[in-house]
């Protein structure tokens, strides 16, 4: 729900795993998943732009 107000009032988004460890990494599938079922796309996530997409936000 926080996702799709966030894409409606065009905030970006990260998605962070708060990993304390390696195996931790793979938690992001949680942040993926629900960025997918909030209709976030790759525009909206702050960490999946290219160093010049993010460069032009700043």
């Amino acid at each position: 729900r926080l996702c799709k107000h966030a894409k409606g009032l065009g905030v970006p988004v990260i998605i962070n795993p708060d990993a304390h460890s390696l195996r931790g990494l793979a938690d992001i599938s949680y942040g993926v998943m629900a960025a997918r079922k909030g209709w976030l796309e790759a525009p909206d996530v702050l960490n999946s732009l290219d160093a010049t997409a993010l460069s032009a936000l700043l």
